[in-house]
């Protein structure tokens, strides 16, 4: 039996709803799974660098799943091929993550369907805004009391385009987390209600022009700026350039802005702050991804 997960990236936040939206984008990391082979095989971002032990997210799920399932794992070969880069605000230990599961859950015989598999997983990464849209593709709009997952899903507009700036260097999501205060003032709570809101309300009526207002941030993107040179004159100088809207992916470092029209001048305003702040890395342009998660098993 051979079996091929494919999941896609995703960003997290969209600068006004931390920890509740995201969006997923057409870069995707895929991991196969073979009974006829034997060892672990990692490609891509990570290779040489990832370990290929429990420690490695899809490893540690499709060993947990099992577990939890009380079925032991046949012999088999797994490989991993990584395309979305490594602490870079993407959702890679996301797509890890439901691999592994998916990957579990498919060689058992599906005892649990897909909507159980993503509730699990969002329990395990404590917020579900990578999660979510990964799985499902799209734009995704979410709730999580620590029990029960609520989302709507939007799908975005034909066209729409996102374009990524992924520095050359990565920055734990701990350590993100870490620098954000635990109480913030009622008005920055106000700010950023109103702008979360509006983000909805401006994919569900096409209103667009609204998604630069929409996506302004007060409650983490000002304190990780330190962690991320140049973060904030990124935004600036992407929305100039024709963008949407623009905010830091995730806990970052990359910066994700969203397109309507032409990519090339985001990517080189993009690449014009890099090369003042003195930032290797690169730009670029991708789908929105409206599928989410796929799975192709063959005898």
């Amino acid at each position: 039996m051979r079996i091929r997960v494919k999941v896609p990236a995703s960003s997290g936040n969209t600068g006004s709803a931390f920890d509740s939206t995201g969006i997923a984008v057409g870069l995707y990391n895929e991991a196969v799974l073979d009974t006829e082979a034997r060892g672990i095989t990692i490609l891509g971002e990570g290779s040489g660098e990832l370990p290929s032990d429990d420690r490695n997210q899809a490893i540690w799920a499709l060993h947990a799943l099992a577990d939890e399932l009380g079925e032991e794992l046949p012999p088999h070969g797994l490989e991993l091929c990584n395309r979305i880069p490594i602490s870079r605000g993407l959702a890679s230990s996301t797509a890890g993550l439901l691999a592994g599961l998916v990957l579990a859950n498919e060689l058992f015989g599906r005892p649990l369907c897909r909507e159980e598999l993503m509730r699990r997983a969002v329990a395990i990464e404590g917020h579900p805004d990578n999660v979510v849209p990964s799985m499902l593709g799209g734009i995704v709009v979410t709730v999580w009391d620590g029990r029960e997952l609520e989302y709507v899903r939007l799908v975005p507009p034909e066209g729409m385009r996102a374009v990524v700036w992924v520095p050359g260097y990565g920055l734990e999501t701990s350590k993100a987390r870490a620098i954000l205060p635990h109480d913030v003032p009622l008005r920055d709570a106000v700010f950023n209600v109103s702008r979360a809101a509006l983000f909805t309300a401006a994919f569900a009526t096409g209103r667009f022009d609204l998604l630069g207002a929409a996506t302004e941030d007060r409650l983490h993107q000002p304190y990780r700026a330190p962690l991320v040179p140049g973060l904030e004159r990124m935004i600036r100088e992407s929305r100039a350039a024709g963008a949407l809207a623009a905010w830091l992916s995730g806990a970052g470092p990359s910066v994700m802005a969203l397109c309507l029209g032409p990519t090339e001048p985001v990517r080189a305003a993009m690449w014009r702050v890099a090369c003042r702040e003195g930032i290797e890395g690169r730009a670029i342009a991708l789908p929105l991804d409206t599928e989410g998660l796929s799975v192709r098993t063959e005898p």
